[in-house]
């Protein structure tokens, strides 16, 4: 059984990682690594937003993490985004495109973790407008390998070439989904044919000749091969074909890729000694992460002691950090309480945060799962019987975090599905796991008199290891809010942020996003909200203490940095290191407050740290190291003292007290 893996661009159902090659080091170097969709036919916001955020996601990509669904892309577009995808983990959807092609020639393998529809591998659905226009020709000319899956093509007047190509050459030997025989090749223009010489053709042109690399094998191949002869077999743990015979020759792996070998496993955290009969660490340790091995997870993934990379901790383990890295730790007693969102444990099946599950987040600081805001939250739903969400326990969230494990933060309107997330661990295959997904935060209705996300002011962290379509961490849509109050918010560790249509929102101009992104490919798309123009002539503008102009919101509380002292949240101009009735110290930019045992000093600091061993000169008394409002008097039953001239505790020779 391989490790469980999950990929952090899932959308609403998380997809699996469980294989995803590489090219032999003979080919590429260390792939760049892409999310993937699940957005199906569903356009994505606007035609616009849609092909920006396609571009954004597959830019200079050569393996998608899941699904690549190219969808409803409308006129004369510069697609040269996709000409470097190679690998594909889940399924392939072209769908609703009116373009004459998408340039994927250099897609090699999809791999199929998840299937369209539950069966199809590549689909290929209705790309034509009014009957004059539509994708022309698939033009997959190094597509050599379907692990999983079969082929969909259907309802594609103009597309010509679908019929020439075997597709039962591409499938994998041990595919459980084998090509039905036919394809749709109903069209209404005429196609040219295969070039001479070619038996069968993805367009006319030689370049465009189908490589068969499996029926043309000799009978000794036993999965794929470069040639008719034996000596032309590939290495068996290939996929897709090679360029020799050895196992760094792959064109993709199989299974597992270690640094440009293709191997059946990855070297194990641990072997067995059997002069010592021990087990001691491998030199050669890897994590599995999807069908790759590596030394060292990704960021934000967590390293099991089972030699994985995951995004949610097995049973009795628990989620920590080591450096800059999270793995999981065996939990020495019962592991502490993990706050589940919707989708996880006994929210699994719940829609929404109403009145009914509210107070099941009182106290938690970090949530797995997801959190969805519908309109049924504020208003009720009487055919449940549940009540409107009283908007005080909206508090609960005032110590709220982190968003993590199979979440991400989102704020939605428009775009409703169904939150479902997995609990427990999945029955594994070789390379097919089946999950369900779910993790982020939904809101589409708010209360109609609060006028920023106040109730999420602590959250300090979104890591996205799930994303909203496989492509957004932060969405916030058609409400009526007037600034986001997200004050606390330092780092979105993964995906795009998308703020829409929200007619009375200022200050998103304000915020320095790239500050926020640990990833170059993360990008804001701030559309149809209130004019910066009109924000400003409206007097809506950052406290004049904020650094460099930027904040959350209106006010001193709301800056991301302050241009002189910081204190509990409040930009202020000098710290009472001198003058004051409580006094203070200097921290890092930030005025900290004196313990109150501490005497203020005239012209000179009163304490050095926060504690009350850290005063200068004690108020009242002081106890060894420590300040004091008055010496013990029967403390412990026995700790009797008494304070001397210099105000000084001193042990009582006898019981005593003050008096």
């Amino acid at each position: 059984m391989v490790a469980l893996v999950l990929t952090p661009w899932a959308g609403v159902a998380p997809l699996l990682l469980l294989l995803y090659g590489a090219l032999g080091r003979a080919q590429l170097p260390t792939p760049q690594v892409c999310p993937g969709t699940n957005m199906k036919l569903k356009l994505a916001f606007s035609l616009e937003n849609h092909y920006h955020t396609l571009r954004k996601l597959y830019e200079n990509c050569r393996e998608v993490q899941g699904n690549l669904e190219i969808t409803h892309l409308k006129g004369n577009l510069d697609l040269s985004f996709l000409q470097n995808i190679q690998e594909v983990q889940g399924y392939v959807l072209l769908a609703h495109n009116e373009v004459d092609y998408i340039p994927l020639e250099n897609l090699r393998i999809i791999r199929g973790s998840q299937l369209y529809e539950g069966r199809y591998a590549l689909a290929v659905i209705s790309n034509l407008h009014s009957g004059t226009t539509g994708l022309r020709e698939l033009r997959l000319r190094s597509l050599t390998e379907i692990l999983t899956g079969s082929i969909l093509i259907r309802n594609n007047p103009w597309l010509c070439y679908q019929e020439t190509i075997q597709w039962d050459d591409i499938q994998d030997a041990n595919n459980k989904f084998p090509f039905l025989g036919t394809v749709d090749s109903n069209r209404t223009v005429k196609c040219g044919n295969c070039s001479r010489g070619c038996e069968s053709c993805w367009s006319s042109g030689p370049e465009y000749c189908q490589t068969l690399t499996r029926k043309i094998c000799a009978h000794e191949c036993r999965t794929r091969c470069r040639g008719r002869y034996p000596s032309e077999c590939c290495h068996n743990e290939c996929a897709a074909g090679c360029t020799g015979p050895k196992d760094t020759d792959c064109l993709a792996c199989h299974h597992f890729n270690n640094a440009g070998m293709c191997r059946r496993d990855c070297p194990p955290l641990s072997n067995y000694d059997m002069q010592t009969y021990q087990m001691k660490p491998n030199p050669e340790a890897t994590y599995i992460f999807g069908a790759n091995c590596v030394k060292k997870c990704p960021h934000n993934y967590l390293a099991t002691n089972v030699g994985s990379c995951t995004l949610d901790c097995p049973n009795d383990t628990k989620e920590v950090m080591e450096g800059d890295r999270y793995k999981c730790e065996k939990c020495s007693e019962p592991c502490p309480r993990v706050c589940s969102g919707l989708g996880v444990s006994n929210l699994k099946n719940v829609r929404a945060v109403t009145s009914r599950n509210i107070d099941s987040f009182k106290g938690c600081s970090k949530i797995f799962g997801s959190l969805v805001f519908l309109a049924e939250t504020f208003s009720g739903d009487p055919a449940a019987k549940t009540e409107p969400l009283d908007v005080r326990k909206l508090k609960v969230f005032d110590v709220l975090t982190e968003i993590t494990g199979r979440s991400t933060l989102m704020v939605l309107v428009l775009v409703r599905a169904t939150p479902s997330s997995p609990t427990t661990p999945c029955s594994c295959v070789l390379v097919k796991c089946e999950m369900l997904g779910g993790g982020y935060l939904y809101i589409e209705a708010w209360p109609q008199n609060f006028t920023s996300l106040k109730a999420f002011e602590n959250l300090a962290t979104i890591r996205g290891r799930v994303l909203y379509s496989g492509a957004y961490a932060l969405l916030v849509q058609n409400l009526q809010i007037h600034s986001l109050g997200l004050r606390s918010l330092k780092e979105i560790s993964n995906g795009l942020v998308f703020i829409h249509h929200n007619p009375h929102l200022c200050y998103v101009k304000t915020i320095p996003w790239r500050q926020l992104y640990l990833k170059e490919h993360q990008e804001e798309l701030i559309t149809a909200n209130r004019p910066q123009d009109v924000c400003e002539a409206e007097g809506h503008s950052c406290y004049a203490l904020c650094t460099a102009g930027n904040c959350w919101g209106p006010g001193p509380t709301q800056c991301l940095t302050c241009t002189h002292y910081l204190r509990a949240q409040r930009c202020v101009e000098t710290c009472n290191l001198y003058m004051g009735l409580v006094r203070e110290y200097l921290s890092e930019s930030s005025c900290i407050a004196c313990h109150a045992e501490c005497l203020p000093q005239n012209d000179s600091l009163s304490c050095s740290d926060k504690g009350a061993d850290a005063c200068v000169t004690c108020r009242h008394y002081k106890d060894g190291k420590q300040c004091v409002e008055k010496c013990p008097t029967g403390v412990h039953g026995h700790i009797w003292k008494y304070p001397d001239e210099q105000g000084l505790c001193q042990l009582c020779p006898t019981n005593c007290s003050h008096s």
